[in-house]
């Protein structure tokens, strides 16, 4: 190829590299529905109103009060409720579901059998990866955000050997993208279901130490917690933590990446304009 043409798609793959950077990434969070009759009602009518513009919509654990028995309809219910997904849909598993259940290697086959590979029910163009240790781990790269799904739960040590082995495990993925993918990542957005105490520090102390060393925008988005909570308690100025509303008392959470913009997460409750639900 002469020395011009070389210069003329060295540009051009720029500009298409910056124009894929230019667009900003809209998905949905949810976490913590249906928990009841009522949410029953509400949980499909939230996913039929979900708006146009979503590239996908993430479900971050808890399909069912934790009091309730770990059920094979259960799952089955929840699992036909998303699939009415107009997009993508995504889950990672909660404690109700899984570790608080009386039987947690039954519950983890419903789970397993009802929400593995979950968005292969649809037909898109997310280039997902999955960890051949973990498969409900997932990953993929859209326009310069890295999105990473773990398995990352609240609730009771069920297996005092299972939870540290995980939380390794989780924390090679992780490792493993930024390694693979960190160069074309702008941005890192982590779903886990569990809110941060200290039997999970084991996964994020060393998250924080390669968070630093990464200098990039990074969002821990979860659920468990049931109430919206928007702040920094990790140590490290690039993570975000975000907890999302409980599914019963807020529609879906819109998040918007956008690179361009000095704050590159962006939050949408969507609740009515006379309402505001308390942090707790």
């Amino acid at each position: 190829m002469k020395p011009h043409l070389k210069l003329l798609c060295f540009v051009a793959q720029i500009l298409i590299s910056s124009s894929a950077w230019a667009a900003p990434v809209v998905f949905y969070a949810m976490g913590d529905v249906p928990y009841s009759k009522e949410e029953d009602v509400l949980l499909p009518k939230q996913i039929d109103k979900l708006p146009d513009d979503a590239a996908f919509l993430v479900h971050v654990g808890d399909i069912k009060r934790g009091a309730t028995f770990c059920a094979e309809p259960v799952y089955a219910k929840v699992a036909g409720m998303l699939q009415k997904s107009r997009v993508p849909t995504f889950i990672i598993p909660g404690d109700n579901e899984w570790n608080d259940c009386v039987d947690p290697s039954n519950a983890w086959q419903f789970w397993e059998q009802y929400f593995l590979r979950f968005d292969q029910h649809w037909q898109h163009r997310l280039p997902v990866f999955r960890q051949l240790e973990r498969a409900e781990n997932f990953s993929f790269l859209h326009q310069g955000v890295l999105f990473l799904g773990l398995n990352l739960v609240g609730g009771r040590v069920h297996d005092a050997a299972e939870w540290p082995r995980r939380h390794a495990e989780n924390l090679q993925w992780v490792r493993q993208n930024l390694d693979q993918f960190g160069e074309q990542t702008a941005a890192v957005v982590i779903f886990g279901h569990a809110k941060p105490r200290p039997d999970h520090d084991d996964f994020f102390q060393p998250l924080v130490e390669d968070a630093t060393k990464l200098a990039k925008p990074i969002l821990y988005l979860h659920g468990d917690g049931h109430r919206w909570i928007q702040d920094r308690p990790f140590g490290a100025d690039n993570i975000l933590r975000v907890q999302v509303d409980q599914g019963g008392i807020a529609p879906p959470l819109k998040v918007v990446v956008d690179l361009s913009a000095s704050e590159p997460f962006q939050f949408d409750r969507r609740l009515p304009a006379t309402e505001s639900l308390p942090s707790k």
